[in-house]
């Protein structure tokens, strides 16, 4: 396969082009070779990525990367990461919760704590803690820190937020994600929403947008909820958790 095109459209730098010297022409070659490999990957991705048309509960390509986590729109993010002083604190100290959580003693809370609210999400749904491939040990890796603090949390912000574990409600948490700190899977996965919903459920359209403006609105509204140690609030009354947040209550009734 020719990756010319896509390369081209997506990174800089050509080994051809004219230059002052031999390292100067073997920098850019390096970086020939590297953009190459990476416009490889993305074609990988989007192919994986091409999967949820077909079968949207099936999200595993979510988890598949490599190389694209290198690409240019990852380091933007992590410019926001850093550029927030709670999000900055735990990327310093690479807090994660020290235990898969105990959804039992969470249900055992009063009903109108986070910790109960986040087990009975769970319970509702059926949802599994640890439903992901391993991430490799990388401590000093900020995105494979972030990516693991990221999927321990991700349904701690459905919770806290009032989206729905459905289709609809993850399109509107990566709209979330993406006003937040520019998250770029968030962006591709609603890319494939909008593809999806044009192609095999169009009388959607309407659902869809409302959900994704309600979770853009929110990602602007609300503090950074990746910056939040989540494991030391569970006993705080949910509405608490959301006004200290400024994040918006939840409608009655969910697109």
């Amino acid at each position: 396969m020719d990756y010319q095109i896509l390369r081209a459209a997506y990174f800089k730098g050509d080994p051809t082009a004219e230059g002052d010297g031999a390292a100067q022409a073997f920098s850019s070659l390096k970086q020939w070779q590297k953009s190459s490999r990476m416009a490889k990957d993305i074609v990988l991705m989007l192919g994986r990525f091409s999967k949820l048309i077909v079968n949207p509960n099936d999200i595993s390509p979510i988890f598949k990367g490599k190389s694209f986590l290198n690409h240019k729109s990852f380091q933007l993010s992590l410019a926001t990461f850093r550029a927030d002083p709670h999000t900055a604190e735990l990327l310093h100290t690479r807090y994660l919760a020290p235990e898969v959580y105990d959804l039992d003693a969470l249900l055992a809370l009063p009903e109108d704590t986070l910790g109960h609210a986040f087990a009975s999400h769970m319970k509702h749904y059926q949802l599994k803690q640890v439903f992901y491939p391993p991430l490799e040990k990388t401590d000093n890796d900020e995105i494979s820190y972030w990516r693991q603090r990221a999927r321990q949390t991700h349904d701690i912000h459905h919770v806290v937020l009032g989206f729905p574990a459905i289709d609809s409600g993850e399109m509107a948490i990566s709209a979330f994600y993406l006003a937040q700190h520019n998250v770029p899977l968030s962006a591709l996965l609603l890319g494939f929403g909008f593809l999806y919903t044009i192609l095999r459920e169009p009388e959607r359209i309407d659902e869809l947008m409302r959900a994704i403006h309600r979770g853009w609105a929110a990602g602007q509204q609300s503090e950074k909820l990746m910056g939040v140690k989540w494991e030391e609030l569970w006993e705080q009354p949910l509405a608490e958790v959301r006004r200290s947040l400024n994040v918006p209550e939840p409608a009655a009734a969910f697109p």
